[in-house]
């Protein structure tokens, strides 16, 4: 069922980047993008530390003039208008937080008063199953999250706060690769050797899957297959929760009878785990 919602999201804020060099010089910094970003469909992508560790998703929008808005974690802004900077060197751009602006994001009958308000939007690029999201003026729309976390849980999609501070977690642990966030034919971005590696090796041993469980799971819970530790939810819905397990353990659980539990209660994986 469609979830209804229209929310501001506070804990994202804004990155304006402008000028002639605005979509080519962080093009050989982070796993996607920004060339390739249109007025239609915004992209996913995500800054790593040289060790591969994932220290900001990103949402990028095209501002309609040539430049670029960074949807970011406000908590790591500031940070990441210093890092950005830094990474400029002599391109000729522009930084600025947008304190002005705000993110907002809608689903159903919410979507038609998003697009009002709207300076640039797109259908969410980690799911579009989660709704729409949108670059518009602050004072906009109440912040109401709990429909929205509902479904972006729902459709697979971690969120840095909600399921993931810092340099905590490698891009696969939470399916950026799965979600279109990494470009592996790209070249050269900060951490790439790392994330690479990893890609060609294969058999990732650690991803955030969804189960559905009829208790309401709280972050933190443990997911086990009988004894075995298999991980923890790192955020939750009603039925349904999000959990960084490894899931090699789990496959081997499962094929060998173990029930799967979550903080002690029966629990079912949605994901198809052939697939990963």
């Amino acid at each position: 069922m469609t979830q209804n919602y229209l929310t501001a999201l506070p804990h994202r804020a804004v990155l304006a980047i402008t000028g002639p060099d605005a979509r080519s010089f962080l093009q050989r910094v982070i796993t996607h993008g920004p060339e390739g970003v249109t007025p239609e469909r915004a992209m996913l992508s995500a800054l790593l530390t040289p060790q591969g560790k994932l220290l900001a998703d990103l949402i990028i929008f095209d501002d309609g003039e040539g430049g670029l808005y960074f949807d970011l974690p406000a908590s790591e802004a500031q940070a990441l208008l210093k890092r950005f900077t830094l990474y400029r060197l002599r391109s000729d751009a522009a930084l600025d937080l947008r304190d002005d602006l705000s993110v907002i994001a809608a689903s159903g009958m919410g979507e038609a008063e998003l697009r009002t308000v709207a300076l640039t939007a797109s259908p969410d690029p980690r799911n579009p199953e989660i709704g729409w999201r949108a670059i518009a003026p602050a004072g906009g729309p109440a912040s109401d999250l709990n429909a929205y976390h509902a479904a972006r849980i729902k459709a697979g999609a971690p969120e840095m706060s909600a399921d993931f501070g810092p340099a905590e977690v490698f891009s696969t642990d939470v399916n950026h690769d799965l979600m279109g966030g990494i470009d592996y034919k790209k070249g050269c971005f900060v951490g790439q050797e790392v994330a690479s590696r990893m890609h060609r090796k294969g058999g990732v041993r650690k991803r955030s899957l969804r189960l559905t469980t009829h208790s309401y799971a709280q972050p933190g819970d443990p997911v086990q297959a009988g004894d075995i530790a298999l991980g923890a939810v790192s955020s939750a819905a009603p039925t349904c929760a999000l959990a960084r397990v490894r899931v090699d353990r789990l496959k081997d659980a499962l094929s060998n009878g173990e029930t799967l539990t979550l903080g002690g209660a029966p629990a079912q994986v949605i994901d198809d785990l052939d697939a990963l």
